[in-house]
């Protein structure tokens, strides 16, 4: 009587498209949004500064000679373009040592992150000092 073939190739072809679209949504992927923030990727970034620099007894030798400037220079070349940063030397009694500012900028923003490391200077007479290191993105 009737002719059900017509229908029949209809929802055939609906029912391959849907397989067709279902197998492209579920094999692309999905952006998913970053897992690190950027003040954990600064504080990062910090902590591994200060321990490169330590490691090979850098930073206790420039602290200790107060070589200020110097130090300046070495954040500078070891800091990647865009990265804001104050770092302070305090002594064992937690006194500011370091007479001028060692900065890239007069400030850094809301979203300021600190490290803080415990250099120890390998001469003779050891001393201990605290350096913190701000960093910050520009606003």
């Amino acid at each position: 009587m009737f002719d059900n073939k017509g229908q029949i190739r209809i929802i055939e072809a609906f029912l391959a498209v849907s397989v067709m679209f279902s197998a492209i949504v579920f094999t692309t992927p999905m952006p998913t949004p970053p897992t690190h923030d950027r003040q954990t990727d600064l504080r990062k970034l910090g902590m591994q500064v200060l321990l490169s620099l330590d490691n090979n007894g850098t930073l206790g030798r420039l602290i200790e000679n107060k070589d200020w400037s110097g130090l300046r220079q070495t954040l500078d070349l070891t800091l990647p373009k865009g990265v804001l940063y104050n770092l302070t030397v305090y002594d064992e009694n937690m006194q500011e040592i370091n007479g001028q500012e060692i900065a890239n900028t007069s400030q850094l923003g809301q979203e300021a992150v600190m490290a803080q490391y415990l250099c120890v200077t390998q001469s003779a007479d050891v001393r201990f000092y605290t350096v913190r290191l701000l960093l910050g993105w520009p606003s």
